[in-house]
């Protein structure tokens, strides 16, 4: 199930960048690279295109895409810390009333951490774009050792664990010396430079793909 949502999702971002990125380019719309990082060019180019319809078509979907998400990674979440934490090592013989209080708890817990986690990331002025790019530096290590559990007979659960946080380590290593090989200072606004970002990016997917392979 999260394969298939995470197929279908992607058709989501590529289709919008494509058909909206091109049309506000097209168009010449007066949007300020500011702008353009918080996603304002979806929301513009409807608005351009369509007037207040295109504004509320944007904003439905925004807000449909936004509490869908949130509910699958509050039931994800809860789900994991209540089954894999809580009953398999706090808790084996955990009845039925019992799993389900820990997972209302871990939601409400959950759901105040990422509205405190978004609040704070407004105060340091880092908008969508930065936040997206940072997602691969910081995730991107678990994505080849977690294929190759799903699709390699021979890997190691071990293997996934050290190529996971190694690759991590690697890419914030790699990031934070690439923006001082390139702009000689480490702020928020270099270290978020798409060559920056980039070098991250790839050290977290393919040092942790060659660690899990070589162990």
């Amino acid at each position: 199930g999260y394969l298939l949502g995470g197929i279908c999702w992607f058709a989501i971002p590529f289709s919008l960048a494509t058909s909206l990125g091109l049309a506000s380019t097209a168009l010449m719309l007066p949007i300020t690279s500011g702008e353009a990082g918080s996603g304002l060019v979806p929301p513009a180019v409807a608005t351009h295109l369509m007037g207040n319809a295109g504004a509320a078509l944007i904003l439905t979907m925004l807000f449909m895409a936004i509490v869908s998400t949130g509910s699958a990674e509050s039931i994800a979440v809860s789900s994991l810390v209540s089954y894999d934490i809580y009953r398999e090592y706090i808790n084996p013989e955990a009845t039925g009333a019992q799993i389900l209080n820990i997972s209302r708890i871990v939601i409400i817990v959950f759901g105040l951490l990422m509205g405190g986690l978004s609040i704070l990331l407004d105060v340091m002025g880092l908008n969508l774009g930065w936040v997206y790019l940072f997602m691969g530096i910081i995730i991107g290590s678990a994505v080849i050792p977690l294929w190759n559990m799903m699709t390699w007979s021979k890997a190691s659960g071990t293997g996934a664990v050290i190529a996971a946080w190694s690759g991590l380590i690697l890419a914030i290593s790699t990031w934070i010396i690439a923006c001082v090989i390139q702009s000689g200072e480490v702020t928020i606004d270099n270290l978020g430079k798409n060559e920056v970002m980039l070098s991250g990016n790839l050290v977290a997917i393919l040092s942790s793909g060659l660690i899990h392979f070589v162990y």
